[in-house]
């Protein structure tokens, strides 16, 4: 009686894996309306938590320190450089991609592809010619908040080339820094509309 070979004969599949293709790209925005800041304050954060906690103890109203809270509501980094959040651009660039008609663009896409280097504690730095104080009233509240004129800032962004161009990151800041823009009061591109601070544009030259 002959026996048959039950070793099964095991094909190999060559897989080909495709490389990261990272690169990086500078580029700068201008900023076309004044950029409000508004930064929480640790005191605002420790009201807030001690409401939460059931720990805050009657309902006695502080002096308010006008100055300490305008420069509480600025962004600065550890070693007091005047920033904003690196995210707020990337949220728009993510925000704004239904706007490009493409059907290969995605927040998906955007929000994994591309990634905003230059920043320290999470800000991005920020210049400005004029910083002066807006005083407004939200919901019969009178606020205060810093306001920068003429402002600048530079994003080193690194990017997966495969899936994403240069071309692609421009237009979608540009989209962003005019349906988006960031800070306060700015033209937010959902909710609705509630100001037209905090816009910019790409430096084309």
């Amino acid at each position: 009686m002959t026996k048959k070979n039950d070793k099964k004969v095991e094909n190999k599949i060559e897989v080909r894996l495709q490389p990261l293709n990272n690169q990086t790209l500078k580029i700068k925005l201008i900023g076309k309306t004044p950029l409000l800041m508004d930064k929480m304050s640790e005191d605002v954060k420790q009201g807030i938590l001690e409401k939460q906690s059931g720990m805050a103890k009657g309902n006695k109203k502080k002096i308010r320190n006008i100055n300490k809270e305008v420069e509480n509501a600025i962004h600065k980094t550890s070693k007091g450089i005047v920033g904003f959040p690196a995210f707020g651009f990337k949220k728009g660039m993510i925000e704004v991609t239904s706007f490009l008609g493409d059907k290969f663009f995605s927040k998906k896409l955007v929000s994994g592809a591309v990634r905003i280097i230059n920043q320290e504690d999470g800000l991005v730095k920020i210049n400005s010619k004029k910083q002066d104080v807006l005083e407004h009233t939200i919901h019969g509240q009178t606020k205060f908040n810093p306001c920068f004129h003429d402002w600048s800032c530079e994003l080193v962004i690194q990017y997966d080339a495969n899936n994403i161009s240069p071309s692609d990151i421009v237009t979608l800041l540009n989209y962003a820094g005019f349906y988006y823009g960031v800070g306060s009061w700015r033209p937010k591109c959902t909710g609705g509309g509630s100001g037209e601070y905090g816009t910019y544009e790409v430096q084309t030259n």
